[in-house]
C-alpha cells in the first residue's frame, strides 16, 4: 500500500501534463514549419510562372521586371540552371570561388539536397524545357524547426534542476523536523518523568500525604500515556468527537498550574460543544499556553482564557500572556517549523498547534496583537 497517494497522483498528473505541453509544442511547431513551406512553395511556383512568361515575352521590361524585383525578393534559397550551367543563385552563401574545379560540384549538391526535399519548377521557352528553379526552405524554417526541442531541453533542464533543489530543501527540512520531533518527545516526556521521581522521593520521604502523592503520580502516569497517543495521532486523521471545550480548558489549566510559578485564568463560563479529538486540542492549547509562559520568564506574570461566541457556528478562544512580547515582523514565523526565539528551543509546537487547529479541526490560529505586557493568540473553532 502506498502511504503518499497523493505524492504519486501528484508526479503522474505533472507527467501527463508535460506530454501533453510536448506534445502540443511540436505539433504547433510542424503546422508552422508546414505553412512556411507552402508559402515558399506558392511563391516559386509564381515566379516560375512569371519567369516563363517573361522570357517567352517580347517584351524585355517583363523579364528586367523578374531579375531586378521578383528574385532579390525571395528570402529563401533558390538556384537557377539551364541545360548546361548554373544560370543563377540566390540567398545561398558558397565559400568556394567560382573559378575553383570544386564551385559547380559543391552547386550539384545543394540542388541535389533541395531537390529531395521539393520537386523544381521547369521553366519553358516556345514549349521547350530551357531550365529548373531549385529552392529550398527559408532560413526561418531551419531555426524554427530545432526551437521547439531547445525550449523541451532548458525545460527540462530547468525541472530538474528545480527538482533537485527542492530535494535538498525537502530533505533539509526532514532533517529539522526529524530533530525537532526527537527533542519535541524528549521535552514532552521530560516534565511528567521530573514529577515522578519527585514524587516518587517524596513518597520515599513522607509516607503521611501518600493519598495525595499517589493522586500526582497517577496524574504523571496518565500525562506519559497522553504523550504517546498524541504523537500517534498527529501524523492520522483524527478520530472526532462531542467534546466540552471549557472541560478541556479546565482540566489542562488543572494540570499546569502547580507546575508552573505563572498565574493561569480562565475568564469564562461559557460551555462550547465541538466535534474534535480531545487529545490533540488539548497539546494545541499546551503549547500556546507553555508559549505564554516561557514569553513571561521567571518573573511573576498571568495567563488569561477567554471565551467568546464569534458567529452562530463559531467562537473565538483569546489567550492572552503578560510576556514580553512578539516582533511584528515575527507574527507569522512564530507557526513555522524550526522557528524559536529561545536558546534552546526547537520550533515545533506553535507549528504543530497550527497543524491541530486549521488542518485537522478547520479552525484558524493566528498572532491577534502583540505588544510587551499583552499577547494575545487568537483560536477561532467551529460550534458543533
Amino acid at each position: 500500500m502506498n502511504p503518499y497517494p497523493q505524492s504519486s497522483n501528484i508526479k503522474l498528473g505533472l507527467f501527463i501534463i508535460a506530454i501533453v505541453l510536448s506534445s502540443t509544442i511540436i505539433w504547433i511547431n510542424r503546422k508552422m514549419v508546414h505553412q512556411l513551406r507552402q508559402d515558399a512553395q506558392k511563391q516559386v511556383e509564381h515566379l516560375a510562372q512569371s519567369y516563363t512568361k517573361a522570357i517567352n515575352s517580347d517584351n524585355d521590361d517583363e523579364l528586367q521586371f523578374v531579375l531586378d524585383v521578383m528574385l532579390p525578393s525571395m528570402n529563401f534559397p533558390i538556384i537557377i540552371t539551364t541545360r548546361d550551367e548554373i544560370y543563377a543563385i540566390i540567398n545561398i552563401d558558397i565559400e568556394i570561388d567560382k573559378s575553383s574545379p570544386q564551385y559547380e560540384k559543391h552547386v550539384r549538391q545543394i540542388i541535389s539536397r533541395m531537390d529531395e526535399e521539393f520537386e523544381p519548377l521547369k521553366i519553358v521557352w516556345n514549349n521547350m524545357e530551357v531550365g529548373d528553379i531549385h529552392y529550398g526552405d527559408p532560413e526561418i524554417v531551419g531555426k524554427i524547426r530545432w526551437l521547439p526541442y531547445l525550449e523541451l531541453f532548458f525545460a527540462l533542464l530547468f525541472i530538474l534542476l528545480t527538482y533537485w533543489g527542492f530535494q535538498l530543501i525537502r530533505k533539509s527540512e526532514k532533517d529539522s523536523i526529524y530533530v525537532g520531533m526527537a527533542r519535541e518527545t524528549a521535552h514532552q516526556l521530560g516534565t511528567p518523568i521530573s514529577s515522578l521521581m519527585g514524587w516518587f522521593n517524596l513518597l520515599q520521604e513522607d509516607s503521611d500525604n501518600k493519598g495525595e502523592i499517589m493522586k500526582s503520580l497517577s496524574e504523571d502516569i496518565n500525562r506519559l500515556s497522553n504523550i504517546s497517543d498524541r504523537f500517534a495521532k498527529i501524523g492520522s486523521k483524527p478520530q472526532q468527537a462531542e467534546l466540552n471545550i471549557m472541560d478541556l480548558l479546565v482540566e489542562l489549566v488543572d494540570y499546569l498550574s502547580p507546575r508552573s510559578s505563572v498565574k493561569i485564568h480562565i475568564d469564562s463560563s461559557a460551555s462550547y460543544l465541538i466535534n474534535g479529538d480531545w487529545l490533540l486540542l488539548t497539546w494545541a492549547f499546551e503549547n500556546i499556553i507553555k508559549n505564554g509562559i516561557d514569553a513571561i520568564g521567571k518573573g511573576d506574570g498571568d495567563i488569561h482564557i477567554l471565551l467568546q461566541t464569534q458567529r452562530e457556528e463559531s467562537f473565538i478562544i483569546d489567550i492572552i500572556d503578560s510576556g514580553k512580547g512578539i516582533d511584528r515582523q515575527h507574527k507569522k514565523d512564530v507557526f513555522k517549523p524550526g522557528y524559536s526565539t529561545k536558546k534552546r528551543g526547537w520550533g515545533l509546537g506553535l507549528s504543530l498547534t497550527k497543524r491541530i487547529i486549521e488542518e485537522m479541526h478547520k479552525g484558524k490560529v493566528f498572532v491577534h496583537k502583540s505588544q510587551p505586557g499583552e499577547t494575545v493568540f487568537r483560536i477561532i473553532l467551529n460550534l458543533k
